[in-house]
């Protein structure tokens, strides 16, 4: 698994850098990346997401990139039928968190779908946490969100992450039983 698992997940080792393929496609100026990285390194904020938010480029131009640097296939998360299987394989909140959605699951694959902003460190944790291999699909920023508000409601986060709140608390003794029961 390890060798096949090490094969994928080497796309990730990108050749060029995004900014460098929006100017060789022709969507962005040399004057453009340049000073969108001098914000991006004030901000924080992912190269993509600045670049679309300043209307420099579209998000489908970044997709388009994005598809090119990591050489993934697309998909439009909203279009597709998301597994029952996949649904609940990773806690709510991480997708929110990472901003990844659960597709599908084909025997030992665990099929994602990112904006393109996955570290291997979050794709080490999924196959450690779920005992799957990951396999990726680019999405749009926008579509991802979308999917994740429509099939991942927040509503499920907050009461994922209360009850692991009462989990730690529990193991800490702050709550007895009947005290929590009473509020």
């Amino acid at each position: 698994m390890a060798g096949t698992r090490r094969a994928f997940t080497s796309k990730l080792i990108r050749k060029k850098k995004l900014g460098e393929i929006l100017v060789d496609e022709g969507y962005l100026s040399r004057d453009q990346l340049h000073t969108a990285l001098e914000e991006q390194k004030a901000s924080g904020s992912l190269l993509g997401e600045l670049l679309v938010s300043c209307g420099a480029v579209t998000e489908w131009e970044v997709a388009k990139c994005m598809v090119s640097q990591l050489h993934l296939p697309f998909i439009y998360t909203s279009l597709y039928d998301i597994s029952s299987e996949a649904v609940n394989l990773l806690p709510h909140a991480f997708l929110h968190q990472h901003r990844i959605i659960p597709l599908d699951l084909f025997g030992s694959c665990l099929v994602i779908a990112t904006a393109g902003d996955i570290s291997q460190e979050v794709i080490d944790e999924i196959e450690l946490s779920t005992g799957l291999e990951v396999g990726l699909y680019v999405a749009l920023t926008s579509d991802i969100q979308k999917t994740l508000q429509d099939r991942f409601p927040l509503e499920k986060v907050t009461n994922e992450l209360s009850e692991k709140f009462d989990q730690l608390f529990e193991g800490f003794g702050v709550f007895k039983d009947s005290e929590r029961s009473s509020s």
